[in-house]
C-alpha cells in the first residue's frame, strides 16, 4: 500500500471512530434521558369492595382547568379483593395538580402507602403524615403506621353514593440529579473500544480509501456512463430528464385531478408530492443500476489491474447528475409558488448525502450477490415496487395508526423523504428527531460493513460467474 493511500486509510479510520463515538453518545444520552422523561403517580393500594375502578388519577395542566374525565387514567379490577403496587402513567410532561380517587364503596377500609409523583423535572415522595393532612372527600383517617395510611370511606349526607378521593394539589418536586451525559460518555467510549478491539473493519477502511483515491476516475467514468446511456437515440441524455418529469405529471394527474386529492394543509399537492417522489427516483434508479454494475462492466471486472470496487459508485454518481437537475427544478417550483428560500433548504444537501450513503451500502451488498444469484434483480424490482408505496410519498404518515407508525419508520427511506419535506416545507432542522437520525445512520453503518465484507470475500470469484 502506498504512503498516500495509507494516510487516507488512517484518516478514514479515525474519522469513522470519531463519528461512531458521537453517534453512540447521542444514542446513549437519549436512552438514559428516557428514564427521566416520565410522568406518573406511583402508589401501593389495598382494599376490599372498592368497585370495578379502584384507582383513578385526575390531573390538570393549568391553574384555570378543573378536574374532568378527559385528563384521567385509572386501574381496573374484576374481583372483590384489590391489591395494586405500581404506577399510573400520565401522557404529559408534567401536571399542575392531581388527585387520587379510591373506588366508590361505602364504609370500606383502604390501605395506602408509597405515594410518589414523578415528571420530567423531578419527583415528590409523600409520607403518610403529609397525605393525612391533605384535603379528602368521603374519607377519614383510621390509623397511620410506618408510612402506611389506613382510610375508611363513607357516604356524605344527602349523596347517593360515596366518592372518596384525596386532592394532592400542586406537587413541589425535587429536581433530579441528572447524570445522563456522564453515563452516555462512558457507554459510548466503552462500546467504541469494543468495536475497535473486536470488530474487523479493515475492509471498510480500505474500500473508502480506494474510493477517495479514485475520485477523478470515478467522476470521469460517471460522466461517460451518463453520456453513453442513451447513445444512438436522437435526443440522447434528454430522455434521462423527460421520463421522470412525465412520471411526476402522471402521478399528479391521477392523485390530484383524478382522485381529487386536496392540498396538504396549506401546501400545494404538487410541491408536497414532488418533494417526496424526487428523492425516491434517485434511490430506486441508482440502486438498480449500481446493482447491475459488475455485470454491465464485466469486461472491466475481469481485468486484473482495474479497481472493480469503484463501479457501483460510478453508477450512483451518474444518476446523481439527474437528481441534481430535479432538485434545482424543485427549488424553482417552490419559488414559483411563492415560497421564500430559507436556511433549512441547505439541509437538502445533507439528506442527499445520507441517501447516497444508504444506496452505496445497499449496492455493495446486491452488486456482489447478483452475479451468484441472478434472480436477485427481479427480487429487487418487487422490493422497490412495494417500497415506493410503503414509503409516505403519495400518502401522509399521519394516516397510519400511532401503534403501527414505528413499523413504517423502520424503512430508512422514510427518514430521507420526510427530511426533504422538513427542509423545503416545514422548516424542521435535521437534529430535531434525534432518534430517527441515529437509527438511520446505524442502519447505514451496518449495511456498509456487510457490503464491504461480502465484496472482499467474494471478489476472487467474480471472474468465474460474470
Amino acid at each position: 500500500m502506498s504512503t498516500g493511500k495509507r494516510k487516507i486509510t488512517g484518516l478514514i479510520r479515525y474519522v469513522f471512530y470519531i463519528f461512531l463515538a458521537l453517534l453512540l453518545f447521542f444514542l446513549f444520552t437519549n436512552f438514559f434521558q428516557s428514564f427521566y422523561k416520565v410522568c406518573r403517580v406511583e402508589l401501593n393500594v389495598e382494599g376490599e369492595g372498592m368497585g370495578i375502578r379502584p384507582i383513578e388519577v385526575f390531573y390538570t395542566l393549568s391553574e384555570d382547568e378543573e378536574y374532568n374525565g378527559t385528563n384521567m387514567l385509572g386501574v381496573d379490577n374484576d374481583s372483590n379483593e384489590f391489591s395494586y403496587r405500581g404506577a399510573v402513567n400520565l401522557s404529559v410532561s408534567g401536571v399542575h395538580r392531581f388527585r387520587i380517587d379510591l373506588g366508590d364503596g361505602d364504609n370500606i377500609n383502604i390501605a395506602l402507602s408509597d405515594v410518589k409523583y414523578r415528571d420530567y423535572n423531578g419527583e415528590k415522595v409523600y409520607s403518610a403524615e403529609e397525605i393525612a393532612a391533605m384535603s379528602m372527600h368521603d374519607l377519614e383517617v383510621v390509623s397511620s403506621e410506618e408510612d402506611t395510611l389506613v382510610l375508611r370511606s363513607f357516604k356524605s349526607e344527602g349523596e347517593e353514593y360515596a366518592d372518596p378521593y384525596i386532592d394532592f394539589g400542586t406537587p413541589e418536586v425535587t429536581p433530579y440529579r441528572n447524570l445522563s451525559s456522564v453515563y452516555a460518555v462512558i457507554a459510548a467510549v466503552l462500546v467504541t473500544f469494543i468495536v475497535y478491539r473486536f470488530v474487523r473493519l479493515k475492509a471498510v477502511y480500505a474500500l473508502f480509501a480506494d474510493l477517495i483515491a479514485s475520485r477523478r476516475l470515478i467522476f470521469s467514468l460517471a460522466v461517460n456512463d451518463f453520456k453513453t446511456k442513451y447513445a444512438g437515440s436522437y435526443f440522447g441524455v434528454v430522455w434521462s430528464f423527460v421520463q421522470p418529469v412525465c412520471t411526476i405529471l402522471v402521478f399528479w394527474f391521477v392523485f390530484q385531478v383524478g382522485l381529487r386529492n386536496s392540498d396538504v394543509g396549506n401546501i400545494p399537492f404538487i410541491l408536497w408530492f414532488s418533494s417526496g417522489l424526487i428523492p425516491w427516483f434517485f434511490f430506486s434508479e441508482a440502486w438498480n443500476s449500481a446493482t447491475n454494475s459488475f455485470i454491465e462492466y464485466s469486461f472491466l471486472v475481469k481485468k486484473v489491474v482495474f479497481k472493480v470496487h469503484i463501479l457501483p459508485l460510478v453508477k450512483i454518481v451518474s444518476n446523481l447528475f439527474v437528481h441534481f437537475f430535479f432538485v434545482c427544478l424543485l427549488f424553482v417550483f417552490f419559488l414559483v409558488y411563492g415560497f421564500k428560500p430559507n436556511i433549512y433548504w441547505i439541509q437538502v444537501v445533507y439528506y442527499s448525502f445520507s441517501m447516497i450513503m444508504l444506496v452505496t451500502g445497499l449496492s455493495y451488498i446486491t452488486a456482489t450477490l447478483v452475479g451468484f444469484f441472478r434472480d436477485l434483480g427481479q427480487v429487487m424490482n418487487i422490493v422497490l415496487q412495494f417500497g415506493m408505496w410503503l414509503t409516505p410519498i403519495m400518502w401522509q404518515i399521519d394516516m397510519i395508526p400511532s401503534n403501527l407508525m414505528w413499523l413504517f419508520k423502520l424503512n430508512p427511506m422514510y427518514y430521507v423523504v420526510q427530511g426533504y419535506r422538513d427542509s423545503l416545507i416545514y422548516g424542521v432542522p435535521f437534529y430535531n428527531n434525534i432518534k430517527q437520525t441515529l437509527y438511520f445512520w446505524m442502519v447505514v453503518m451496518v449495511l456498509m460493513l456487510i457490503g464491504s465484507l461480502l465484496y472482499r470475500r467474494l471478489k476472487p470469484h467474480f471472474a468465474d460467474v460474470l
